[in-house]
C-alpha cells in the first residue's frame, strides 16, 4: 500500500523491486480509476482515466499505418479487458505485427504514466494476482518513468491565464477549438491557418493533435499557448469515443453462472483460453498463475472443478493435486489434469494422486463441455 511518506513513483518502483503480480487501481474524482497490471515486477498494460478508447485507437493507428477500425467489428471476447484481447486478436489475424502491437502497448502505457506523474494519487489499492492476459511485452517499470518524466520536462514550466485553472494531468485530455477566426487568420498565413484549423474543430485532443501532426505533446502544447493567450483558440472537454465493443455483464453479476472452474496453469493465456470455453456454457473461471502463493485464493473461492496443469514451474501438478486432496476443502472438488502429454503413464500417475479425469492441451471445446457436464451438471 502507499503510504504517505511515499510518491506514487516511488510506490511503482517498489512494486517492480519486489516482483510483485497484479493489479494497481487509483482513483480519479472525475473519471474512472487507473488501472496498471504487472508480472513479476513488469508493467504489462495500462488503463482507466479520461478516455481510454481514444487512447487504445490513438495508439494502435500511430504504430500501424494500414490501421482500419473495421478490423474488431467482428470480434468478440469473454473477457472484461476487451483492450488487450482485441490486441492479441489484431496479431493472431495478422493485421498488425508483433512489433506494432508491442509499440502500442508502451504507447499506452507511457501516456498513463505521463498522466500520474501530475495527477493527484489519493486513493491507491493493490490488488495481487489480478491479470490480463497480455504476454507480448514485459515494460520496465523505471524506464517507463523516465520516458515520461523526460517528456513532461519539456512542458512549459508556467502556464499563464487563461490556463492557471487547468490542471497539467487535464490539459492534454481538452480539445482545442478556434473561438476567434478571423484574429487567427490575421496572425497566419492562409496555408498555415488551413493546416492548423483542421486539428481544432473541437472534436480531437491534445493528445489526438500530437499523434495526428506527429509532433510530441510538449510541442502541441508550446504551439497553441500564443494562440489561447491571445483568445483565439479555447480548450473544452470532450467526450471520448464509443469503444468497439462492450463486454456483456458477466454471468456471475446477472445470478446465472453455473459455477466456478478454477484453471490453475503458469500461463495467464491457458486460463483466458479456458474462459473462452467455458464461460458461454455458464461458468465463470478463477485464473491461478502462482498455485504456491495463490492457495488461499483458491480456499477463499471454493471453485467447483479445478483444471490443473502438471508443469509449472515452482511445483508439479502431480504434488499439487496430491496436496489438494489432503485438504479438507478439496478432497472431493472435481480435479482435471490438464498437459500437453496424454500417456498412459501420465494418466496413472493422475490417477494416483487423485486427479479425477485427463485433459489434453490445447483443450478441445466438447471435451471441456463433456467434462463440465460429467462432474457438475450430474453432480447436482
Amino acid at each position: 500500500m502507499l503510504t504517505q511518506a511515499q510518491s506514487l513513483p516511488q510506490y511503482l518502483l517498489t512494486l517492480a523491486q519486489q516482483h510483485r503480480t497484479g493489479e494497481l487501481v487509483i482513483g480519479a474524482k472525475t473519471t474512472e480509476p487507473w488501472k496498471l497490471y504487472f508480472y513479476s515486477g513488469r508493467l504489462i498494460y495500462a488503463t482507466g482515466g479520461p478516455h481510454p478508447v481514444r487512447r487504445w485507437y490513438r495508439s494502435l493507428r500511430r504504430h500501424s499505418e494500414q490501421f482500419s477500425s473495421s478490423w474488431f467489428a467482428a470480434m468478440r471476447t469473454p473477457d472484461d479487458y476487451w483492450e488487450v484481447d482485441f490486441i492479441n486478436q489484431a496479431v493472431r489475424c495478422e493485421h498488425i505485427s508483433l512489433n506494432q502491437a508491442k509499440a502500442a502497448i508502451q504507447s499506452i502505457v507511457d501516456e498513463v504514466i505521463l498522466t500520474l506523474l501530475t495527477s493527484p494519487a489519493d486513493d491507491v489499492q493493490w490488488h495481487p494476482n489480478r491479470m490480463v492476459a497480455q504476454q507480448m511485452v514485459f515494460l520496465s517499470v523505471q524506464r517507463a518513468l523516465v520516458r515520461s518524466q523526460k517528456n513532461h520536462d519539456q512542458w512549459p514550466k508556467k502556464l499563464n491565464d487563461p490556463l492557471t485553472t487547468v490542471a497539467p494531468h487535464d490539459l492534454p485530455y481538452l480539445s482545442p477549438v478556434v473561438i476567434n477566426p478571423r484574429g487567427l487568420q490575421v496572425h497566419l498565413t492562409a496555408a498555415r491557418y488551413k493546416r492548423l484549423s483542421r486539428w481544432m474543430q473541437g472534436n480531437i485532443t491534445l493528445w489526438d493533435m500530437a499523434a495526428q501532426t506527429q509532433h510530441s505533446l510538449p510541442d502541441v502544447i508550446k504551439l497553441l499557448l500564443p494562440l489561447i493567450y491571445q483568445g483565439w483558440v479555447d480548450l473544452q472537454p470532450v467526450q471520448d469515443i464509443p469503444a468497439p465493443y462492450v463486454p456483456p455483464r458477466s454471468l456471475a453479476t446477472q445470478g446465472l453462472t453455473k459455477g466456478l472452474i478454477a484453471c490453475i496453469d503458469d500461463s495467464p493465456l491457458v486460463s483466458k483460453v479456458m474462459a473462452e470455453l467455458v464461460q458461454p456454457l455458464g461458468y465463470e473461471v478463477l485464473p491461478v498463475t502462482k498455485p504456491v502463493e495463490q492457495i488461499s485464493i483458491l480456499t477463499q473461492h471454493r471453485p467447483d472443478l479445478i483444471f490443473l496443469d502438471i508443469t509449472m514451474p515452482n511445483i508439479s501438478g502431480y504434488e499439487l493435486c496430491k496436496f489438494l486432496r489432503r485438504t479438507e476443502a478439496f478432497y472431493k472438488t472435481p480435479i482435471i489434469i490438464l498437459t500437453g502429454r496424454d500417456g498412459m503413464i501420465d494418466r496413472m500417475r493422475a490417477k494416483m494422486v487423485g486427479a479425477d479425469d485427463f485433459l489434453a492441451k490445447p483443450p478441445a471445446p466438447e471435451k471441456v463441455a463433456q467434462l463440465l457436464d460429467k462432474y457438475i451438471s450430474d453432480a447436482r
